[in-house]
């Protein structure tokens, strides 16, 4: 656990586990968000609290906070209320950071995107609520229970309304600490990846040509060699008129064949150049883009290849806190937007 204490007095406390970075991983979708409120009396009853109100003590929710991590994230049909049976990602961070509990994580993409789809859709109305055990309260006749000591054993996602706690929130986004909404999948998503595909066959396509191309090259060489070979035996031997006639007319041909598919590969090039561009600007969420532009990178700092160089990027970015600039980069490299 890290624990550190910023220059306004606020106290933090931070606990993650180590899981090896892979950007491009399809079943893992981050997260973040306000779990709970500490030292504060909850909105409403949470269930299994015989009707009373709670209050999670901050000491209660520091010796607690290790249980966090690596508990799952659930949700029932209808995001209002748990459902410990259907597990849909995991808590790898956990952070307290003034009155609230915060945690981070990733949820399980690939295996229900229909349910990632609902809630990109209530994003805005969507909250947390933690789960626990051992539970001890501090005078079970108080109007008012006082937890003060909590195992967590997991945390549901569902509207805030049907929370205890309605002033938790997904994708937190207050102060230094703010996240990257969800990387929900976009619709947009699957002409993204038609566009992949002719990008792919175009650059197939492209080094065809440039493999015929060169062969023609090689051709017309060893084609202008046995000319000036026969012109100089014609110079040498003038009865030697036997070269066959139509050799530099077949010249001529080969170099005009050259030269169109010179051309057409020129086209190509330039094609594929702008459906990369196209591609990589789709593939950015709208959430990146108001970030970089805030951070001065505009959309034409992509190159014709839809790239940003990575020191353009660096300097622009260098007032942002590492875990934000690591997210930024992560989706950059997974929309082939980083050089």
């Amino acid at each position: 656990m890290k624990k550190k204490t910023t220059a306004n007095g606020m106290r933090l406390e931070a606990m993650a586990l180590e899981i090896p970075d892979f950007p491009e991983h399809p079943n893992r979708v981050p997260f973040s968000g306000v779990l709970t409120r500490l030292d504060a009396p909850s909105d409403r009853a949470p269930s299994g609290a015989a009707g009373h109100r709670v209050l999670l003590t901050r000491a209660a929710a520091e010796r607690a906070l290790p249980s966090l991590l690596g508990m799952a994230v659930d949700y029932a049909p209808g995001l209002r209320s748990h459902d410990v049976r259907r597990k849909i990602g995991i808590i790898t961070r956990a952070e307290i950071i003034g009155d609230r509990l915060e945690v981070a994580g990733h949820l399980f993409g690939k295996d229900f995107p229909d349910v990632l789809s609902e809630m990109r859709a209530q994003r805005e109305r969507l909250g947390m609520s933690y789960e626990v055990t051992g539970v001890r309260v501090t005078d079970t006749k108080a109007a008012v229970w006082v937890l003060e000591r909590v195992v967590f054993t997991g945390a549901a996602i569902l509207e805030r309304s049907a929370a205890a706690y309605q002033a938790t929130s997904l994708a937190a986004t207050s102060g230094k600490h703010q996240q990257i909404s969800m990387n929900f999948p976009k619709q947009g998503e699957t002409m993204d990846e038609k566009i992949t595909q002719t990008l792919d066959v175009l650059a197939q396509s492209s080094r065809a040509l440039v493999a015929e191309f060169s062969g023609l090259r090689a051709t017309l060489e060893e084609l202008r060699a046995m000319q000036e070979t026969m012109a100089r035996m014609l110079e040498i031997n003038p009865r030697s008129q036997s070269a066959p006639a139509d050799l530099e007319t077949r010249v001529d041909e080969l170099g005009r064949a050259s030269d169109v598919l010179r051309r057409q590969n020129e086209a190509l090039r330039a094609q594929a150049d702008r459906f990369a561009a196209q591609a990589t600007r789709k593939t950015l969420p709208p959430q990146l883009l108001t970030l970089l532009a805030k951070s001065h990178v505009a959309v034409d700092a992509f190159g014709p290849n839809g790239q940003v160089d990575v020191v353009v990027l660096d300097k622009a970015l260098e007032g942002l806190p590492v875990e934000q600039r690591i997210a930024v980069k992560s989706q950059l490299a997974r929309a082939g937007a980083l050089q």
